[in-house]
């Protein structure tokens, strides 16, 4: 008999499984997390939240002649208000795993849940994630902005032409990478009808011209024309209007920045400029970390343990004008958000939470026969819409290019 051979005593080897998963894509929610922690959470109801906004000034100034002379009328302080309503949210999670899966699930659920929900809010509100530039087969290249940094794989999508009228059906994401500088999603079918320019929204939306979470494109935006929080733009085109630095495609400088700031003081007066977030994406933190490297000089001091090691590029604190930088993946490639976070808030009805039916949360599946299937779903659902009572508060920069290599 010939000697044992490892082959022969593999049935009786014990399998090692490592109990560390490693996390392979990204799930931020940097901006839903800044606005959580210091904006405003007003709790409402389904009827519209009101807020009440001060737009134009009151009174009549001039000179008067003391000798009889009439002091004229005067007027009083204008004011109008800004309305707002939840939307409803839901994230399902599905499983047919082994029990102990669940509490993973319930963790990474929650976490994918609200990166969904930072995705929305670089929208303008109307849930669109991305543009379509061009098509090969199931493979679509998106336009940058965003790109495909608002997708994420196993999401279905829902396709709409450019003018947010054709719902052209839904896909699903299979894969998506929003690295490369020719960012690419691929799905499993393509709607029909598909075509270069068509825009992708999240699933749930309906009808033409779907309303979402109201995300900063929605709040810092310039336009005269359309509808803010049910206020008519075109009455109020000053008032509404975000302060907007145009870069014309070109790269990111410091005058940019000393600009956007300024138009914000012009706008509310030199003493009302608040504590502001410089909110970006890492290429323009990038961009704007290659204006110091520029400029700066390197001094070599001895006595600490690293004075004689070499780093070239910064690290730590990064500011713009002493106001901190954010970042984001999710943020827009090619814009600077200046937020003061003091005046943003959300409107909730109910805040992230398991979906409860008679004080169950966790719900059978059912197969073909009729029978309950070896798997279970269980549902997180939130009702909230995101506010901002003072467009002027901020400022942004867009239009900016991109640094090489993204």
């Amino acid at each position: 008999m010939p000697a044992q051979a490892n082959a022969n005593v593999v049935a009786l080897q014990l399998e090692k499984v490592r109990d560390k998963v490693p996390l392979l894509y990204e799930r931020d929610d940097i901006l839903l997390t800044m606005i959580q922690q210091r904006g405003d959470v007003e709790k409402v109801s389904s009827r519209n939240m009101r807020l009440p906004l001060q737009v134009n000034p009151g009174g009549k100034a001039g000179s008067y002649n003391a000798d009889g002379g009439d002091l004229g009328r005067g007027s009083g302080t204008a004011y109008d208000v800004a309305q707002v309503s939840p939307i409803f949210f839901r994230f399902a999670i599905e499983i047919s795993a082994i029990e102990n899966a669940a509490k993973r699930e319930v963790a990474n659920g929650m976490k994918q849940f609200r990166a969904f929900l930072d995705k929305l809010m670089q929208t303008a509100g109307n849930g669109v994630l991305g543009t379509i530039s061009s098509f090969a087969s199931t493979t679509w290249t998106m336009a940058t902005p965003p790109g495909a940094a608002l997708v994420y794989v196993g999401q279905t999508i829902q396709v709409y032409d450019s003018t947010l009228t054709t719902n052209r059906g839904t896909a699903n994401v299979t894969a998506a990478d929003p690295i490369s500088p020719t960012q690419t999603i691929t799905v499993d079918v393509n709607p029909a009808g598909l075509t270069n320019g068509d825009v992708l929204v999240h699933d749930g939306l309906s009808g033409a011209q779907p309303v979402s979470l109201f995300g900063i494109k929605y709040h810092q935006n310039n336009a005269i024309t359309g509808t803010w929080l049910n206020l008519n733009r075109a009455t109020y085109p000053v008032q509404l209007a975000t302060p907007r630095v145009n870069a014309g495609n070109a790269a990111l400088t410091p005058s940019n920045v000393r600009l956007a700031i300024n138009k914000v003081r012009k706008a509310l007066g030199i003493n009302h400029l608040s504590k502001l977030i410089a909110y970006m994406a890492v290429e323009q933190e990038h961009a704007w970390e290659n204006l110091g490297i520029t400029v700066s000089q390197i001094i070599k001091e001895g006595g600490g343990s690293n004075g004689n090691d070499l780093d070239l590029l910064f690290s730590g604190r990064k500011t713009m004008s002493g106001i901190p930088i954010k970042s984001s993946v999710n943020a827009d490639q090619t814009r600077v958000d200046f937020l003061d976070l003091s005046h943003w808030g959300r409107a909730v009805l109910k805040d992230i939470d398991f979906y409860e039916v008679n004080g169950n949360t966790v719900f059978p599946i059912y197969g073909a026969s009729g029978g309950l299937a070896a798997s279970y779903i269980f549902y997180f659902d939130l009702a909230m819409q995101v506010f901002l009572d003072s467009p002027r508060t901020g400022a942004f920069i867009d239009t900016l290019a991109r640094p090489q290599g993204y």
